[in-house]
């Protein structure tokens, strides 16, 4: 399947890529440009083209292939004046064999106008005469350009199985290279066609600029084994940061399915996505206020060509968001042909069985062309009982060494426990054999529980390995039917196409479709719970985990989204120098979803049997109850767990539509080159709508409310403009400088105003095989729309209160005093207030620097590494009450966990006060949880990569590709005068972190390992984490190595049969044993194991 291109111009030069220009005319009976002006060079690309004169014709090649190819599946000829597009100067041989995605098996050179194979000369067809000059020059095969493509045509399907690929691969990177006779007849690189590469929208030839871009091509999915592209992008080495639901959701109860990127660890949102260099909408669900971003989940392999990775910042080209950098989705367009994919797996430890279909193809003529996709992914379930030598069931816990004697439950079950207020005695209680309540004060107490625990699917609990008798009920399996990786079935579409009008006007358009079901099952619907007062105990607390046995599986959620992303234009050229593009784009992901949950009226009156008025004591309100012994304890069955629920419906959209106008081209000639530009005029508009269930919502009062449950509601629409100017400058023929400027202007509610962004960066190639590079960016990111118009929620919670841990003595760096503390005898139980009203956040603004080398060794080895730092101030950050309390506490005391002074007077413990309510005893009454502008965030590191390829007529051809990111620091100041603190040490556990750990690993490297010979090829992808703190900070988990491996022969000319292993060694994260509780397991390194799939690859 060949990919037509357009006209090209007169082009001198190659660079690494896939667009080849090959001037034609010296063997064609015409005089070229060549004859009429001093060189080819001399005719800059503004410049006027001759009718009657050759032009250009483009080929393409494998991107990493630095030789002349022919454009697969159809052979070049003569092309004269600029009435015929390039697909009337290509010419098919129908009897050209064809196999994989169209390889020519005989590439042979037809003239236009002439049924000839044509060997070395077009028939004449001259407008104008020929110099005698040209007449009697006399040719040697060797310095004849014609007969050096023909060279290159017979070569190319060894050429294009060096790079591992088939030769006619019709999705390739965006640059190429070829080979230019020189008037010596020696071979010399060229520079060639111009493209627009992510980071810039001034084209260039050059696949190398003064930003690093890394390139993730479809077949790159392939080798590496992958099915989507979320997969692929994880093993990023960029890709650092701390992840947010993903492969393991088993805490994602509202985005089941978001699948986000986190460059350099700033956090979801502050990379841009774009879709062929547009805007798209953010997933349409948000767990916290702080977790919206684009989802990759929504765009099917199927449609990607490739995926470019700018990992630096660019607000001066693209505007607000790219902080850290920009991911942009390009998908594949210009086919020739069909080609489907078939692949169906399934996991060694159960679970995940997949199966994908996947369909391309499209249709090309001399004005247009037409390119579709289409994908059906299904995927069945992972649950925590599959997976149970990673996330340990209840008996097998750490802390059971004795299953006979358990000492640990994941949840506990059956609890009645009762206060009395007149004698100020308390006890818990269980329900004996014959019916009645006995306190745990009596004998007959142990026979009892054991009582309780077998009505509920629970075990008796002992609370040390020495206890003779047990304290309370245990549920063994509560998590062990969570869905740890959801099911779910994805359909998905696409076309693409552009017609053209006439020679310097173009439409294109694009339209991309997917429509998934997913289905989750998680545990927080399972536990209920209730409080008040009952005459003969006095204040009672109840909780119960109800079994999931009994009621058949953990309760079901079924989530639907439909995203639909489109595009249309025009474009062309003016004046005969300068680019247009006109277009408009719109994007819309919605996401519904529904399930039974239990309600408060519904669970009020099962538990206690409703109330006969309330009392009030401690300052609150307490229900009356009857209470029933029978009903609190025995079992809740599948009819009963009904009776407590109601169904819930649930719809949420996002939405990004976009005008842009981009016009670039070259301005006028310095000794050096053209001075480039490019101008750009956006304007849209985003709107993000939450709409849960009105029983879930804050606001709402009813006795119907859900129990256990607020959603996060709200919403708004925001206006953008923005207006930007890029300049690139050749100042010496080794040195180029761009320059960048922008300015946006956001309309919403809040106080962001407008920003003023601006770049500039320098290219230095001292010898033709080296780039040294620099750059510097300013950027800026807009709050998140959900902290502009997010509703309050306002929910009843239990905190554990550090500050009175720390009060009584326990050490919060000790492993141990940290388990005491949050074992409950510290927490506090209250409402509290979660999000709201944030229209003072502003703007926050970056500063990026890169510096780097990228060095041609010799011909199939290249090397880079480039150093690269961001400063961020203003960070919007939703504090999490965990960093508010651990905060709150270290400005009472004076000091940090870990001893660090700390100024209780200064601006932070003002703020941090502010969010917390305490009685005169410290314990706390009320916490509001919102959004704040940090003073800063700073980090620093460096990326590699190494790419290398050998060719071998006995052996076969080899390529070996290797990338690497290394943090060297992160560092956080969370209020101005504050000491930065260094966050790389920091893990979940620690206060002094508050809780957090943006840098996911120190190091990240990813190997790509590939091989073929004939009809056989084979790959192996590798990736590594490096170290990592471990839960309590104390010390650092192991490195994890990962490894992917896959083979597939050719069977005949149209089809393929591969195998593909995933985690070939079945490995799993390394154990963490600070984590004393389920799931047992730092979730970042996934739970799928080992995955073998068999693929069926089909051209026709």
């Amino acid at each position: 399947m060949g990919r037509v291109g357009g006209d090209g111009g007169c082009a001198e030069g190659v660079a690494r890529g896939d667009v080849i220009l090959r001037w034609q005319s010296s063997d064609c009976a015409q005089p070229s440009l060549r004859d009429a002006r001093p060189a080819c060079n001399a005719r800059r690309p503004h410049q006027r083209k001759i009718a009657g004169f050759p032009r250009c014709i483009r080929h393409r090649a494998p991107p990493s292939i630095g030789h002349v190819v022919a454009e697969p599946g159809w052979v070049p000829a003569c092309g004269y004046g600029n009435r015929r597009t390039q697909a009337q100067r290509m010419q098919r041989r129908p009897d050209q064999a064809t196999h994989g995605r169209g390889i020519v098996r005989t590439p042979l050179f037809r003239c236009r106008d002439d049924d000839r194979i044509a060997t070395h000369r077009c028939p004449p067809q001259a407008t104008t005469p020929e110099s005698s000059f040209m007449r009697n020059r006399r040719r040697s095969p060797h310095r004849c350009p014609l007969f050096a493509a023909i060279v290159a045509g017979m070569a190319m399907p060894a050429i294009a199985l060096a790079d591992g690929l088939p030769a006619a691969s019709s999705q390739e990177a965006s640059a190429a290279a070829s080979a230019e006779t020189t008037e010596s007849g020696t071979a010399k690189a060229k520079t060639l066609d111009k493209v627009e590469v992510t980071g810039s929208r001034i084209k260039r030839a050059e696949t190398e600029g003064p930003t690093p871009v890394v390139v993730i091509t479809a077949e790159d999915i392939k080798k590496q084994g992958f099915s989507t592209i979320t997969e692929v992008m994880r093993t990023l080495p960029s890709n650092n940061g701390e992840m947010v639901a993903g492969e393991l959701n088993s805490g994602a109860t509202q985005q089941p399915d978001a699948q986000f990127i986190n460059l350099r660890g700033l956090g979801v949102g502050y990379q841009l996505i774009l879709i062929n260099g547009k805007r798209t909408a953010d997933y349409a669900t948000s767990s916290t206020p702080d977790a919206t971003g684009v989802s990759l989940g929504s765009i099917p392999a199927a449609a990607v060509e490739r995926i470019e990775v700018l990992n630096n910042g660019a607000s001066a080209i693209y505007g607000s968001d790219a902080v850290a950098g920009v991911v942009n989705i390009v998908t594949k367009e210009n086919w020739e042909g069909n080609h489907i994919r078939l692949r169906g797996g399934t996991t060694s430890d159960g679970g995940g069985d997949t199966g994908q279909f996947q369909w391309v193809g499209g249709k090309a003529w001399d004005r247009g062309s037409v390119t579709y996709a289409f994908e059906q992914l299904n995927r069945e379930p992972i649950r925590a009982g599959q997976r149970t030598n990673v996330i340990p069931s209840g008996w097998n816990s750490p802390g059971n060494k004795d299953p006979g004697h358990p000492t640990y439950a994941q949840v506990t079950s059956s609890y009645l426990y009762g206060y009395n207020l007149d004698t100020d005695a308390d006890e818990e209680y269980w329900l004996g054999s014959n019916g009645q309540l006995i306190g745990s004060a009596e004998d007959t107490d142990a026979a009892a529980l054991r009582n309780t625990c077998a009505l509920a699917g629970a075990v008796p609990i002992y609370p040390s390995a020495a206890a003779k008798l047990p304290t309370y009920c245990g549920s063994m399996n509560y998590y062990d039917g969570n869905i740890l990786s959801n099911q779910y079935k994805k359909t998905s579409g696409y076309v693409s196409g552009n017609y053209k009008l006439t020679d310097k006007l173009e439409a294109y358009g694009q339209f991309l479709g997917m429509k998934s079901r997913s289905i989750s099952a998680n545990r927080s619907s399972l536990f209920i719970y209730g409080e008040g007062y009952d005459p003969d105990f006095g204040y009672i607390w109840y909780q119960r985990a109800v079994d999931p046995d009994a009621i058949g599986g953990v309760p079901k959620r079924v989530w639907e989204e439909n995203m639909v992303s489109a595009n249309v234009g025009l474009r062309g050229t003016v004046f005969d120098r300068f680019d247009w593009d006109a277009s408009l784009s719109y994007a819309r992901d919605e996401v519904k979803s529904s399930w039974r949950q239990l309600t408060r009226d519904k669970v009020e009156e099962f538990l206690f049997g409703g109330s006969s008025g309330t009392l009030n004591f401690w300052g609150y309100d307490y229900p009356i109850y009857d209470i029933d012994p029978a009903r609190l304890f025995n079992t809740i069955t599948a009819e009963k767990y009904n009776e407590m629920t109601r169904p819930i419906h649930n719809r949420n959209v996002s939405q990004a539509s976009q005008a842009q106008f981009v016009f670039s081209g070259p301005l006028f000639a310095l000794p050096a080159g053209d001075v480039e530009m490019a101008a750009v005029l956006e304007a849209a508009h985003t709107k993000l709508q939450l709409g849960p269930d009105y029983r879930s919502t804050a606001t709402y009062e009813g006795a119907d409310h859900t129990f256990n449950y607020t959603a996060t509601s709200g919403g708004g629409a925001r206006d953008r403009y923005g207006a930007g100017l890029e300049f690139r400058i050749p100042i010496f023929r080794q040195l180029t400088a761009d320059i960048a400027g922008r300015w946006d202007k956001y309309d919403d509610i809040s106080s962001i105003g407008s920003a003023m962004t601006w770049q500039a960066a320098l290219e230095w190639r001292p010898i033709k095989s080296l780039l040294v590079r620099g750059s510097h960016q300013t950027s800026f990111m807009a709050p998140n729309i959900m902290w502009i118009y997010g509703d309050p929620v306002r929910q009843y919670g239990t905190f554990t209160n550090e500050y009175l841990c720390r009060v009584d003595g326990l050490d919060l760096t000790n492993t141990a005093d940290v388990t005491s503390c949050y074992s409950g005898s510290h927490d506090d139980h209250f409402w509290y207030t979660s999000g709201g009203d944030s229209t003072a956040l502003h703007e926050e603004t970056a500063t990026s620097n890169g510096i780097g080398v990228v060095w041609d060794v010799f011909d199939g080895l290249s090397l880079s590494a480039d150093w690269w730092s961001v400063e961020l101030k203003g960070k919007s950050q939703y504090l999490s009450a965990g960093q508010i309390l651990s905060g709150n506490a270290d400005c009472l005391l004076g000091r940090t966990s870990n001893g660090q002074a700390v100024d209780s007077s200064s601006a932070g413990c003002a703020a941090y006060a502010g969010y917390v309510t305490r009685d005169a005893d410290g314990n706390l009454t009320d916490l509001t949880i919102g959004a704040v502008n940090q003073a800063g965030v700073r980090t620093s590191g460096f990326d590699a990569s190494l790419k290398y390829s050998w060719k071998s007529d006995v052996l076969g051809n080899f390529t070996a590709n290797m990338g690497m990111s290394k943090t060297l620091k992160y560092e956080v100041k969370e209020v101005a005068g504050d000491p930065w603190v260094d966050y790389m040490g920091c893990s979940y556990g620690q206060s002094a972190c508050r809780y957090s750990q943006p840098v996911a690993f120190r190091t990240r490297t990813n190997l790509t390992l590939a091989w073929n010979k004939g009809d056989w090829s084979a790959n192996v992808y590798g990736w590594r984490n490096g170290t990592r703190v471990n839960y309590s900070g104390a010390g650092r988990l192991p490195a994890f190595t990962v490894w992917n491996g896959g083979v597939s022969k050719a069977i005949t000319d149209k089809m393929r049969l591969g195998l593909d292993v995933t985690n070939i060694f079945n490995k799993y994260g390394p154990k963490d044993s600070t984590i004393t509780w389920y799931p047992f397991y730092q979730t970042i390194y996934g739970i799928t194991g080992r995955a073998m799939y068999v693929n069926l690859d089909i051209d026709f």
